[in-house]
């Protein structure tokens, strides 16, 4: 049996102070009803991808230094045909009616362009005359596309696609950036017409759409979660009674982790919505594990000692399950991302708050159903255990082993080919329009997200100076060769544009360049020169993940200073989250089994656990090439870590029901046999009543979320296989033994 470390404490006060248990547990709760309402929704894109290494610490410095405080709302016009004379003319008029809109500092559009100053036939005019004729708006476009790869039109080949950038001044802090994006969408609501479409996009209407989706998401989840494993605790039990036992402790546990995220201040992301439903049904696991024991408990016995019999043999496991999921919550702090940390605070609390309040309102609500003495027999038939089962483990036990380790081997190879992957478009909803609207920019016009090179403009390297001209030409030279279909901006570029490519351009011929988009070509004391990119997500495909690296190396070996950017986080951020993950899931493992082995003063039981709870995680590692295109995301590490700290419960409770029976008098194999037919069924019962739970996710909006949910499905099923048949297997074993 579980050490007497005091684990069972919080449901033997309750069973003593009744009276003192439920006001303190009702002052919890209330507080925790009154703090809910009160959280809030993370609306930093880029805390989801930073962590303190050097490119973000640049980015961060480069955000600061930037002279200027501008995002771009990207509107996209999708038409089933060409664009005809009057759908150019009405995005003329839209484009027009943008740059009226508040906070907005220009436009940059197809109707912005003008042809270079130099151009034999339009020198420095507008690619769209004043009066739209369709054959003369088509001439032109081919002029202008002929004159410089560099210069992109913003509107498709075949004139069924265009796209506007309005620059955003957000320098003053009152800028409420949902009403603007909320009068754009109702400009280009004004708009659009039959056949022709409008998406608002862009960095900040992306945040804006991942807060949606999480407010939604939370409620979801947890309302259809508890109705699922409410219904299921319901038909275990057979009785409404045992059913609300099982799950009232669970709710409020989840209740008050919610509580957690207002008392320390932290926003709900799109991974932490997820930690309340896994509360809940880590504390529902735990609640029929008591319901279940006191259920088939002695009914000669009073009603007292049963529920106090109950407490003390089944709340330490219970317990100790909370501390090895809190130590799976704890590795996740190993990153340096901030939201990360977040969630492994509230994580670790939460399960850990959760724990205590679920035995402390299971032997407040235990008499309701102290009286029903047994399940009814078509719920017990449902979860017996196949004796084909026991047969495997007392007469096959090695041949088990083996099978395991086969299995593991094989996993073991998948895992290992998994490749770190990390794609932005993961983190919006299913259903959003932008993720469709995204994917057409990038794939039209290579995207608009930014990527800053830059270099030195002072002393001898001074843009007036021939040597640093030169300089800045080869720069954007080089990027320009590395991404030919990416639109890239500096002062070689405009020079260029303006017929003066030999020399930086005077203030008087940079007249015409948009006020924001000059501030944003040179650092505010003129000491560093940049030249702007706008990129794709550099992980939405291996193509776009090539690209961006001949970026940055032609960048590099240009002479760039410093490659920053969103670009450049998406790139190497959460590569380098997923490593430090991968090592806190490493660390949990094996502090966890050392845990429990300590807990049950069983040194060879720390082997023991090994296999049946790592093999788990291998398995279900190795099926992310089905289930993922074999890419490991930051979300399939923690789902892992958190699954493993879940999983070990059933081993728990297992080793805790074979070492009772063992100090009661059973040799080896009655004790095991007893264990897997008696707790069998509650594992069961309790992986049914979880993974159904879980099942919710497939009501997400986001496709990680989804994701994590399938990988703990997974690892539950697959864990309770091998505490079923590999963790007897190996107790029998003589070196298991105690």
């Amino acid at each position: 049996m579980i050490s007497a470390i005091g684990l069972a404490a919080p449901g033997l006060f309750a069973l003593r102070r009744p009276v003192w248990a439920t006001v303190i547990l009702a002052g919890v709760v209330l507080a925790a009803l009154l703090a809910v309402p009160s959280a809030r929704f993370d609306d930093d894109m880029l805390r989801a991808f930073s962590s303190q290494s050097q490119q973000s610490q640049d980015y961060a410095d480069f955000l600061e230094t930037l002279g200027t405080r501008i995002t771009d709302i990207v509107v996209l016009a999708e038409a089933d045909d060409p664009f005809s004379a009057n759908d150019l003319t009405r995005l003329r008029d839209l484009a027009l009616e943008l740059e009226l809109a508040d906070h907005v500092t220009s436009v940059v559009s197809p109707f912005s362009a003008r042809f270079a100053k130099t151009h034999p036939d339009f020198p420095g005019e507008p690619v769209f005359p004043a009066v739209i004729d369709i054959d003369e708006a088509t001439a032109r476009l081919a002029a202008y596309r002929a004159t410089d790869p560099s210069l992109k039109p913003l509107i498709a080949a075949d004139s069924r696609i265009l796209i506007m950038a309005a620059a955003i001044d957000t320098k003053n802090d009152a800028v409420d950036i949902r009403a603007v994006l909320a009068a754009f969408r109702q400009l280009t609501q004004d708009f659009a017409g039959p056949g022709l479409r409008f998406t608002v996009t862009g960095e900040n209407a992306i945040t804006t759409e991942i807060v949606d989706g999480i407010q939604d998401d939370i409620v979801v989840l947890n309302a259809a979660g508890s109705a699922i494993a409410f219904l299921l605790a319901f038909l275990v039990f057979g009785q409404l009674s045992a059913a609300l036992v099982a799950m009232i402790p669970a709710l409020l546990g989840a209740l008050v982790s919610v509580s957690i995220f207002v008392l320390f201040d932290y926003p709900i992301t799109v991974i932490s919505n997820v930690v309340p439903l896994l509360i809940l049904v880590l504390g529902l696991a735990d609640s029929i594990h008591l319901t279940m024991h006191l259920v088939r408990s002695d009914p000669s016995l009073p009603v007292r000692d049963r529920i106090d019999r109950s407490v003390r043999d089944i709340a330490p496991a219970c317990g100790l399950t909370a501390i090895t999921t809190a130590i799976a919550f704890i590795a996740i702090a190993l990153t340096d991302n901030d939201q990360l940390f977040e969630m492994a605070v509230v994580g670790s609390l939460g399960v850990v708050v959760s724990y205590v309040v679920v035995v402390t309102t299971f032997a407040l609500m235990a008499p309701l159903c102290a009286r029903a003495s047994s399940q009814p027999k078509w719920s017990t038939d449902l979860l017996r255990v196949p004796g084909a089962v026991a047969r495997a483990v007392m007469t096959k036990d090695r041949c088990v082993i083996a099978i395991a380790l086969v299995i593991a081997v094989a996993s073991a190879i998948g895992f290992w080919r998994i490749e770190p992957w990390f794609p932005l478009h993961q983190y919006l909803p299913l259903d959003s329009d932008m993720r469709h609207a995204n994917e057409t920019i990038e794939a039209e016009f290579g995207g608009f997200l930014r990527i800053w090179s830059e270099i030195e403009a002072t002393g001898d390297a001074a843009l007036e100076t021939p040597d640093g001209w030169a300089r800045l030409t080869r720069l954007t030279a080089a990027i320009e060769d590395a991404a030919p279909d990416y639109s890239v901006i500096s002062l070689a570029s405009v020079a260029r544009w303006l017929g003066t490519p030999e020399r930086i351009p005077t203030a008087e011929e940079m007249i015409d360049v948009p006020e924001d988009l000059r501030h944003q070509l040179t650092s505010p004391q003129g000491t560093m020169a940049r030249v702007v990119t706008f990129a794709p997500e550099p992980m939405r495909s291996h193509e776009t993940r090539a690209v961006h690296d001949r970026i940055e190396a032609a960048a590099l070996s240009a002479g760039a200073e410093r490659i920053t950017g969103l670009p450049v986080i998406l790139r190497h951020e959460p590569i380098a989250i997923v490593g430090q993950l991968g090592i806190g899931l490493i660390a949990a493992c094996l502090l966890a089994i050392a845990v429990v082995a300590a807990a049950f003063r069983w040194p060879t039981l720390a082997l023991v656990l090994v296999a049946p709870n790592l093999l788990p995680l291998l398995v279900t590692a190795s099926a992310l090439h089905i289930l993922n295109n074999g890419q490991a995301n930051p979300t399939a590490v923690i789902a892992l870590t958190i699954a493993f700290g879940i999983a070990i419960d059933d081993s728990i409770h297992f080793t805790n029901r074979y070492r009772l029976e063992r100090e009661r008098g059973l040799d080896v194999d009655a004790a095991l046999d007893l264990a897997i037919n008696q707790t069998g069924r509650v594992m069961i019962a309790t992986t049914v009543i979880i993974s159904a739970g879980l099942l919710v996710v497939f009501a997400s909006a986001f496709e990680v979320v989804r994701l994590f949910g399938m990988l703990l499905i997974l690892t539950f099923v697959t864990a309770l296989l091998a505490d079923l048949l590999l963790l007897p297997a190996l107790l029998r074993q003589r070196w298991a033994r105690r």
